[in-house]
């Protein structure tokens, strides 16, 4: 079916503010009787605080208050209560917080910084996770297992750094072990990143005169936001107001509560004056949170004509110093490590473990990556044991119709056409023949496919309200946060299809305010055009239901016959008119008299049946709904210098339905590229001391322009399905998440190395093509 808006290319309705500078960020705002923050970090990554001494600072210019953590008694969280908003008697990582100056100037705030004087005793410190989950490392938290949690969800075992703990089983894995004809087991590591976003993380908090509490925040979660804030002031929410501009980027480093509480903390202490603080770059590093940081084991075993047997494996994840933006994320990895293929038997340990590094929180792809790494390469080893194809050993354990994935869920026809997808990679792999090795360079190809379910709370929904105006415009309010990705095209294209108006006369909200704006419960999960989709169809049905009863009262007939077109109510016999215009405050006849009610509407989608995964087996219906794709890359490596450069990159994703045709191959392009940083070049680095030392962008490597493979293939299929609007389903994270095992793999097919740790540095290429030289 021809679709007017959805489904075709349109410009993006916040490019011109962009582009003109109009558009407003948190670090654009500056409120009347606003002081600068600026923090006092640790500096070391675990020690007793003995004092802190504020004195010399207090006398400096403008300053107006020194917060410590003093007295603190507050604990914040959503599941696990495990972090003070400032350190209380103890630091956890060099990047936390023992003292928030506030001034009238950025520079006094920072000058009087300077100034604070704290003594410590040093603790020992560990950083890797195994050996933080290991009897005798040094503990971390004394009070893990005691600390307020959902216990439902979050599973620590007390006296360990270990807060979490989840386990999936599934079948038997011993016997089926047994059973095998050729197992390929290996160690992987997926470190620490940053998601380094344009944008800084910032905040802005006032708690006012009347008791209200009042932020603006670059965060992708006001409503988690505010719960967060009214439960550590012990405040109803309705008493905490939370503003969202634009945010400059976000990937996941903005999905969780990370500097909000302590800013709102340091404002407790000055009411009616605002507190601002805009993180530095290398406070970003240092200090908010940080994404992956894994390292595991996988077995998989499978018989002589390559069909699966069981899955076997063990992750640890250096979830730093706190642990309640980090659990769900351990989670999903576990459930989803298994990637798109049919295992009979399966088990899974995951454990977040505390450790002194920042705390860790979603990155896009959410566990998938780090999971599917491991699965993705081992699949590809066990076929060159087998002596099979990797992609005739992939079709043949792809998750299909009939088939059970790991949570238990039976698969659908709907859900996706993995070897549709496959195919649509080999094909365009296929067209160019790589040349042969020679001297100079070594050539390779790789393949490796994936899935993606949106992690998302059973009660998570989306709300739009829609309003028209007298003069036929619009106005659709959601809690969407637009952060670069397209939500507000997305959206009005959406809206404009249902209501069959133009997208010029449709406006949607940018700025999300939870006192006017609909309950969302966050802009996570790739699920904006999936479920808030599904609210704005709802709400402007209902739009159009309501006008229909207004028009059938003037013209006295039923609802029912009534004809909604391009905006126009159609009196069936009489061909007589009336606009959604007209209809917008109900409809007034000559003598005043006014029927109808205004065309306002709240419309909502919550996925339905979900729960949170059983305690024991780790099953159960946690996930909503289910995107396939599969990704494959040509490569080159210079034998000199170790450089690899990526020479065609193939992704395919069955997505239900392409909503906007551009916007929706940006995200795939972007997110392959954003994934070879973490396979090539992206890694937190710790000095001996236990502080990071790559604080910015010389020193973090990124990928630029001129590392972008030299072709990229998009193909984006669409299998109809029930759930999404217009079988549209999520999409925006899947680029990222087979980007690792595909290039590895391509590693492998040129070089004769089996990489497993990331990332692939050319220094890591050089030394192994000389052991492997020295080897001959």
């Amino acid at each position: 079916m021809k679709h007017r808006y959805v489904g075709q290319k349109a410009q993006r309705v916040d490019a011109v503010n962009k582009v003109v500078g109009r558009a407003c960020y948190v670090a654009d705002i500056s409120l009347p009787r606003m002081l600068h923050a600026k923090v006092v970090r640790a500096g070391i990554p675990h020690g007793k605080i003995l004092q802190i001494d504020t004195i010399e600072a207090e006398k400096m210019p403008g300053v107006k208050k020194i917060v410590t953590g003093k007295d603190c008694e507050i604990l914040f969280g959503t599941c696990l209560w495990d972090q003070p908003p400032i350190a209380v008697d103890k630091v956890r990582h060099a990047g936390e917080s023992v003292a928030v100056v506030l001034a009238e100037t950025v520079n006094q705030a920072e000058a009087a910084a300077k100034a604070v004087k704290v003594q410590y005793e040093k603790l020992p410190f560990v950083l890797d996770p195994v050996e933080a989950a290991a009897p005798g490392a040094p503990v971390i938290h004394e009070k893990n297992g005691s600390y307020r949690r959902v216990e439902y969800s979050v599973h620590p075992i007390p006296g360990t750094n270990v807060f979490h703990h989840y386990k999936l089983r599934k079948g038997n894995s011993s016997e089926a072990r047994a059973e095998s004809d050729v197992i390929v087991e290996e160690e992987f590591e997926f470190p620490l990143s940053n998601h380094v976003a344009l944008e800084p993380h910032g905040a802005i908090c006032r708690f006012g005169l009347d008791g209200e509490i009042e932020i603006w925040a670059s965060n992708q979660a006001p409503f988690v936001l505010r719960d967060v804030l009214a439960d550590m002031f012990k405040v109803p929410a309705s008493r905490v107001r939370v503003h969202i501009p634009y945010l400059g980027g976000g990937f996941g480093g903005k999905s969780d509560v990370s500097i909000e509480p302590m800013v709102a903390y340091a404002a407790s202490f000055v009411p009616g004056y605002a507190v601002k603080l805009i993180l530095t770059r290398k406070e970003v590093f240092t200090s908010s949170l940080l994404g992956r940081g894994m390292k595991g084991k996988m077995r998989i075993g499978a018989k002589k004509d390559g069909t699966f047997t069981f899955l076997e494996a063990e992750m640890y994840f250096a979830d730093g110093a706190y642990g309640d933006t980090s659990w769900p994320v351990d989670t999903v990895a576990g459930h989803n490590c298994t990637g798109p293929y049919e295992f009979g038997n399966v088990t899974v340990d995951v454990y977040g473990v505390y450790t002194n590094s920042p705390p860790v929180g979603a990155y896009r792809g959410y566990g998938h990556p780090e999971g599917q790494f491991m699965s993705g390469r081992l699949i590809d080893m066990l076929a060159k044991r087998l002596g099979m194809p990797t992609g005739e050993i992939m079709r043949k354990n792809f998750l299909s119709e009939g088939r059970q994935n790991a949570l238990g869920q039976v698969i659908k026809k709907s859900h996706g056409n993995l070897a549709a997808c496959l195919d649509a990679v080999e094909k365009a792999i296929d067209e160019t023949p790589l040349p042969e090795n020679d001297d100079r360079y070594l050539y390779g190809k790789g393949v490796a496919a994936m899935m993606k379910s949106p992690k998302m709370a059973a009660n998570a929904a989306s709300c739009c309200t829609i309003q028209v105006n007298a003069d036929g415009c619009v106005f659709v309010n959601l809690a969407g946060i637009e952060m670069g990705q397209g939500v507000q095209t997305v959206f009005t294209q959406m809206a404009a299809e249902v209501l069959q108006i133009p997208m010029e006369k449709i406006k949607v909200y940018a700025d999300v305010d939870t006192q006017f704006s609909p309950w969302e419960w966050q802009t996570v999960a790739s699920m904006q055009t999936y479920r808030g989709g599904r609210a704005i169809q709802d709400a402007a049905l209902r739009i159009i239901e309501l006008a229909k009863d207004t028009a059938a009262k003037v013209w006295n007939c039923e609802p029912g016959i009534i004809i909604y077109r391009e905006g126009d109510l159609i009196h069936p016999n009489t061909e007589e008119k009336l606009t959604l215009g007209a209809l917008a405050r109900g409809y007034m006849g000559f003598n005043g008299l006014t029927v109808g009610s205004p065309l306002v509407a709240t419309g909502w989608y919550r996925v339905p049946g979900l729960t949170e995964p059983d305690p024991e087996t780790g099953m159960g219906n946690a996930a909503g709904s289910w995107t396939f794709g599969c990704q494959a890359c040509t490569l080159r490596v210079d034998r000199q210098t170790g450089e690899v450069k990526i020479l065609h990159f193939a992704s395919a994703f069955d997505v239900g339905k392409v909503v906007n045709p551009v916007t929706a191959r940006g995200q795939v392009a972007g997110g392959v590229v954003q994934g070879m940083g973490a396979a090539l070049m992206e890694k937190i680095v710790f000095k001996e001391d236990g502080t990071i030392k790559n604080v910015n962008f010389p020193a973090y490597k990124i990928p630029r322009l001129k590392d972008a493979p030299k072709k990229q293939t998009i193909v984006l299929l669409e299998t109809p399905n029930e759930e999404g609007p217009w079988s549209a389903k999520p999409m925006a994270e899947h680029p990222i998440v087979a980007v690792a095992p595909v290039v590895l793999n391509a590693l492998y097919d040129a070089t004769g190395v089996e990489f497993t740790a990331l990332p692939v540095t050319q220094d890591k290429i050089l030394e192994a093509l000389r052991k492997k030289e020295e080897a001959l």
